[in-house]
């Protein structure tokens, strides 16, 4: 399926969501669309499973947002009041509402896979059994994508539950059934432990890998659609998060597994540049010039220095580089008007959303080795860290003599690569450090009750069951 048609397909089945720029599916109006209708041929039911990413899209969510979010909150970048107090930790609110928008988009996308799980169900005999595997496995992945981003920016870091020593922090609700009724008991649903919520990421991500298809040939197909790669991958970041090291080591191995088509490009601003479906990509969220976030949702918007220029780069991210080989430096950082940006979304409004890429899988599997080998430093995961490293700084490769020097090499060095891609605060929560005060915004202790966002007041105002995070 080519770019235009994946990217112009809408909503407009029964899957109720606000996103990007659309046009209608069918000749009947949205409101009259039944799910019998929407899934009542195998062109329709492939319509219906496009409209999931579509959903995905959605403005305050994965059109960018969310990667924002993160990165707002962590060191590398000012915090602008534009989103309002996001990036300004300690002043955010359960009101804010960019942070109430974000969280409502990012359990819209859900209704959306949900919804579409719940009435294919009962039609999987419509399309080849392939056909019907595919559809149920991206339903599975986009969920699971969902949720990786809602557990770490609503709820404390996994790794505050390593050994069960902690089993009652709460994560978010997992809602895997889909209502239209809002006050239906099922959608009353309490958070669940941070600990059922990625045993739930890792459930939907292991089927997912199970039923959905081989990289697709087709390169805006292979970036833009979930295939075994992106659960591949998405699975390794997940078992780093939890510390479950050599599981993150084989699935990054799985991912690589596919290196006639997956590699590193020779240069990094390559994997930003449009038609965005180099090598390097392993998932992204797709957009084009008809189907986009709006001037004030992209990432080229907000990041571009001739544009909305919202986000500028700290001085002290640029210093992590050495500015006269380092190409991430010399190709992905721009100075203007006395200020550092970054080049990664040059596209304005049509830059696809960066999800996961083969340079993060390197990166993970070089942690993954790092932190098992505690006798030494790890030969094989120095060679993973410094084929990162040399793509960009080819005169100085990383040398580590001990394992812990080694693995501070490693997580500096996925700060470096993986900047302003929605890593930020997730990293430093992940790794149990502590957040550096920054722009005049204080010290935030690891796991402390500021380092994550508040479940919103209008949320908690409709479900009695949501319980707050302490502090708000």
């Amino acid at each position: 399926m080519n770019s235009k048609k994946i990217i112009n397909i809408s909503l407009a089945l029964l899957f109720a969501v606000s996103a990007c720029k659309k046009s209608n599916v069918f000749e009947d109006p949205y409101a009259y669309i039944t799910p019998d209708a929407a899934f009542s041929s195998p062109d329709k039911i492939e319509k219906s499973a496009v409209g999931m990413y579509d959903a995905l899209q959605n403005l305050n969510f994965l059109c960018g947002r969310v990667l924002i979010y993160a990165d707002q909150r962590g060191i590398d970048e000012s915090p602008n009041s534009y989103f309002n107090n996001v990036g300004f930790l300690p002043n955010l609110t359960a009101s804010d509402a960019t942070a109430s928008l974000s969280w409502r988009d990012g359990y819209n996308t859900i209704y959306v896979a949900n919804n579409f799980l719940q009435n294919f169900q009962s039609k999987t005999d419509m399309v080849t059994a392939d056909k019907a595997n595919q559809y149920v496995g991206e339903a599975k992945f986009i969920r699971a994508l969902c949720y990786t981003y809602l557990v770490n920016l609503w709820a404390q870091p996994y790794n505050k539950t390593w050994n069960n020593t902690d089993t009652t922090t709460l994560g978010v609700p997992l809602v895997l059934t889909a209502s239209a009724d809002p006050f239906a008991a099922s959608n009353q649903v309490p958070r669940a432990k941070v600990v059922d919520v990625y045993s739930q990421i890792e459930a939907d991500l292991l089927e997912a890998k199970d039923k959905l298809p081989a990289p697709s040939s087709d390169a805006f197909t292979r970036v833009a659609r979930a295939n075994k790669t992106s659960a591949l991958a998405l699975l390794s970041r997940i078992y780093l998060y939890e510390g479950k090291w050599q599981k993150a080591s084989d699935y990054a191995d799985s991912v690589m597994s596919y290196s006639s088509i997956l590699k590193l490009n020779s240069s990094p601003e390559l994997t930003f540049q449009s038609p965005y479906t180099s090598g390097e990509s392993i998932f992204s969220v797709a957009m084009n010039g008809a189907d986009n976030p709006n001037t004030n949702n992209s990432l080229g918007q907000h990041y571009g220095s001739h544009s909305r220029g919202d986000i500028n780069v700290s001085g002290d991210y640029v210093a992590l580089m050495d500015t006269l080989h380092d190409a991430r430096y010399k190709k992905l950082i721009e100075s203007y008007k006395g200020l550092f940006w970054t080049k990664k979304y040059p596209g304005i409004t049509t830059d696809f959303v960066p999800v996961i890429r083969y340079a993060e899988v390197l990166l993970t599997k070089a942690e993954a080795l790092a932190r098992l080998n505690t006798a030494a430093a790890d030969a094989s995961a120095l060679g993973f860290l410094n084929q990162v490293r040399l793509r960009s700084n080819s005169t100085l490769p990383v040398v580590a003599a001990t394992p812990s020097a080694l693995v501070d090499s490693i997580v500096a060095e996925r700060r470096i690569e993986l900047a302003f891609e929605g890593h930020g605060i997730i990293e430093f929560q992940r790794t149990g450090r502590a957040l550096p005060a920054h722009y005049g915004i204080p010290a935030t202790p690891w796991a402390s009750q500021k380092s994550v966002m508040p479940i919103p007041d209008y949320d908690r105002q409709k479900n009695p069951n949501l319980a707050q995070n302490p502090g708000y």
